[in-house]
């Protein structure tokens, strides 16, 4: 699935960063395979998209978003195995 699909509160995995479509400074600030990040919110109209990345807030436009890939997290499933 790619980024731009999940749900506001909905937390996932990159699971495949385009990047060359990336911009650096998006890399640098840990935009990277395996790291979590999480649907904050959208904007009326779609975009910018709100993440939370670690401890960064960032807003992602339309056009990176539908580069990023990234695999849901089973939140309930993840509570029941701890």
């Amino acid at each position: 699935m790619k980024l731009r699909d999940l749900k506001p509160n909905q937390k996932a995995i990159v699971v495949n960063c385009q990047e060359m479509a990336l911009p650096l400074k998006l890399m640098e600030m840990g935009c990277v395979d395996g790291v979590e990040i999480k649907l904050l919110n959208k904007a009326p109209l779609g975009t910018p998209m709100y993440f939370l990345m670690g401890d960064t807030r960032i807003a992602l436009g339309r056009e990176i978003v539908d580069e990023i890939d990234v695999q849901l997290i089973d939140e309930e499933n993840a509570e029941k195995k701890a």
